[in-house]
């Protein structure tokens, strides 16, 4: 025998996926920057974020997802930059970088948006 789900847990769902799905995309993809950081030493990583930003455009639209590049630049400070751990950072380059990032990721949320939202409504 299946169970049915209740109506009120669906509906639970529905509201809580649009902000649970983006925060476990960035934590993942943190986790992968972050080994990839400190096996590779590599540097110049916070551009991977473009990706799971982009995607989560197309799930679920642009405030979502510049919410996300946002998140994703402040993550990516914390994580990714020296000093670790902290929001600082000390090279003037890396600071210009982010600044770049979040901006090419938040046009990009907007773009990926619009152009979704035409397809699923033609003219």
């Amino acid at each position: 025998m299946t169970k049915q789900i209740p109506d009120t847990m669906l509906w639970f769902w529905e509201r809580i996926a649009p902000i649970i799905v983006p925060f476990l995309i960035i934590v993942a993809v943190t986790e992968v920057l972050y080994f990839f950081k400190i096996a590779d030493h590599a540097d110049h990583l916070v551009f991977f974020y473009l990706l799971p930003t982009t995607f989560i455009a197309m799930l679920y639209g642009s405030v979502l997802s510049m919410i996300c590049a946002i998140d994703a630049t402040l993550v990516a400070d914390f994580f990714l930059y020296n000093p670790g751990y902290t929001l600082y950072v000390s090279d003037p380059r890396q600071a210009g970088e982010l600044f770049l990032f979040g901006l090419t990721a938040l046009i990009g949320a907007k773009c990926t948006a619009e152009l979704m939202r035409q397809v699923t409504k033609p003219f």
